[in-house]
This record gives structure tokens, sequence and C-alpha cells, in this order.
């Protein structure tokens, strides 16, 4: 049974195949299940996120309580927009689709990155480019939020 605080974590790099497959690393197998759900960055990003389908509900139900009205509606739009749903091969693989790969800017190699809760993939190019962060770095903590401090 998974647990709320599993992990995806590391960085592979994977190639597609001849009819837009490719291999998830073991590493993330087990956590991401039998389908994923796959979203061109709601960022704007060049990446598309996989969650699994516990995870895409948790970040599904976050939109619904963030957004109301028309907001939420729009929201909603981009979403499935952005959307598709994909089976895990026993192999391990999924179909990405075309439009997604373009989007994402995806040639023959991938990285696919994880990022906690989710995974993404990127190209190389691209990955490069966003790893960085931009923010205070001294905000970073080795103790999670509300963790007792003695």
């Amino acid at each position: 049974r998974r647990h709320m605080f599993d992990y995806l974590g590391g960085k592979f790099k994977r190639k597609f195949d001849q009819v837009n497959r490719m291999s998830i690393p073991p590493e993330f197998r087990e956590l991401l299940g039998s389908k994923v759900y796959l979203i061109s960055s709601l960022y704007d990003d060049p990446c598309i996120w996989v969650f699994s389908e516990e995870k895409f509900a948790i970040f599904a139900e976050g939109i619904d309580d963030t957004f109301e009205g028309e907001e939420q509606a729009q929201i909603q739009r981009l979403l499935a927009d952005r959307l598709s749903i994909a089976g895990v091969d026993r192999s391990g693989r999924i179909t990405v689709p075309e439009e997604q790969r373009e989007w994402a800017e995806l040639g023959e190699e991938v990285f696919v990155v994880g990022m906690g809760n989710r995974v993404e993939l990127w190209s190389e190019e691209n990955w490069q480019s966003h790893k960085t962060f931009s923010g205070d770095k001294s905000r970073i903590t080795l103790s999670p939020k509300g963790a007792r401090r003695v």
C-alpha cells in the first residue's frame, strides 16, 4: 500500500521508440502505478507533468478547492485541454501523445525527473535552462514546516 509521503526523486535519461513510447524508470514504476495522468505544464514550462492516479486526484481536488465560478471553469478547461491518460504496459512503458511531445519540445531523448508528487518529462536543453532556482535559497530548511524545534 502506498503512503502519502512517498516521494518521487532523481533524474533519469530515457529514449522514445518509433511509436512514442518511453520506459518509466523502475524507481518510479511502483509509485506511479498502472495508469498515469500526463499534463502539459500548467505553468507553461516546456515539460510534461506525470501524476499517479492517486496524486492526480489530490491535484484536481486542490484546483476545485482553490478556484470558484468562472475562474474554476477556465482552469478546468485548461486542464482538460492539456491532459491525457496513459496506461503503463508490462514493460513499464507509456505512450506520450505527439501533441504533448511537441508542446514540451521532446526529441528522441528525454529527462525523467522526480519532483516529489509527480514526475516531469523534459528535453535536455530545456531542463538545463529551467533547473535553477531564482528565489531566496536561505529559506531552504532541512526541517519540514510545522516540525517541532527543540
